[in-house]
């Protein structure tokens, strides 16, 4: 029944969506543009396919220590690597998409909620070697890993702190002194993604950027969506279905596109 409504949830967004040439906003046509829809070969997005490509072939087992939602394809704690690199870490469309961000709007300090084995905390980081990246990882086996492709990638700008975000996530929003970009991709419950959002913003600036992975996931989901949009600070959303997009620039126009991607 899930992956029913799912298809009907991508449907519905395959039809709404939009181009670059019905986006009216100059602000979100230079985004369409220069950053949605660039195409990157960059020495660093290879690396990190070729690491993802490792993965996808490790038969190594782990123990899955879940907190947020689970997965809706595989409901056991042990797992193989190559099951969670293939089902749980982000695709190299979604991981270029992050590096592109990163590149074109050069935040400096980033927030990353859900490691796993540290694909995108790589494309996050890679792409600006001056930004700090806190990323938060709930299992310890998977943090292991993604410490080692860390490692392996030569990455020096990752700080990954392991833990219940319960107990991790204001701790580490303190230590920071602004936020710049957050990606939430962790726990994928509504409540929580809301919370999540209400205090990022205590430490974010008018130029910080939040990108919400799995956005249409679940009716949870969609809603904590429409509660983001329609916060008082959002401004501009971008909604490319896997994953959302948010500004809250005070000078541009409160607005939601839907984009093809």
């Amino acid at each position: 029944m899930k992956a029913i409504q799912f298809i009907f949830r991508y449907i519905n967004y395959f039809f709404k969506a939009k181009n670059h040439h019905s986006v009216q906003s100059p602000f979100v046509f230079q985004l369409v543009t220069k950053v949605i829809n660039k195409k990157l070969k960059e020495k660093d997005c290879i690396e990190i396919e070729q690491l993802r490509k490792e993965l996808c072939k490790s038969e190594i087992d782990i123990n899955i220590t879940d907190f947020g939602a689970g997965s809706n394809i595989n409901k056991s704690n042990k797992r193989k690597v190559k099951d969670v690199a293939k089902n749980s870490a982000k695709s190299s469309k979604f991981g270029q998409l992050l590096y592109r961000i990163i590149d074109f709007y050069n935040p400096k300090n980033i927030l990353e909620l859900g490691t796993s084995l540290g694909v995108s905390s790589c494309y996050l980081a890679k792409s600006n070697g001056n930004s700090n990246v806190f990323t938060l990882e709930g299992c310890p086996e998977t943090a292991k890993i993604a410490k080692e492709n860390f490692e392996k990638l030569g990455i020096k700008n990752i700080n990954l702190i392991v833990g219940n975000f319960k107990d991790t996530f204001d701790e580490t929003l303190n230590k920071m002194d602004s936020l710049d970009l957050a990606f939430i991709d962790g726990n994928h419950q509504e409540k929580a993604t809301i919370e999540y959002f209400n205090n990022c913003l205590e430490k974010s600036n008018n130029n910080t950027i939040f990108v919400f992975d799995d956005i249409h996931w679940s009716e949870g989901m969609e809603n904590a969506w429409k509660h983001i949009q329609n916060h008082p600070k959002t401004s501009t959303t971008i909604d490319l279905f896997f994953v959302g997009i948010v500004f809250i620039k005070s000078e541009l126009t409160k607005e939601h596109f839907t984009i093809r991607f």
